[in-house]
């Protein structure tokens, strides 16, 4: 599975919560929230795994037939 980089998610993380006039050093979370956000996060990085992977599976497919192998 491709890893994030964690320094580019937590660049993201801070200019969405900026966008939305949010101070990152102020939000106060719940541990139960927390966790939520972990598992929501954990599932869009397996969606964009799966998404990259078909892309990828798709070009090499393309590529093959492109090159009549």
């Amino acid at each position: 599975m491709m890893k994030q980089n964690p320094k580019l998610t937590q660049m993201l993380v801070r200019r969405l919560l900026k966008k939305h006039g949010i101070d990152y050093k102020s939000v106060d979370l719940s541990d139960e929230e927390k966790e939520q956000l972990r598992e929501v996060i954990k599932e869009i990085e397996e969606n964009v795994d799966n998404f990259l992977k078909k892309q990828y599976t798709t070009t090499q497919i393309e590529n093959n037939e492109a090159t009549g192998k």
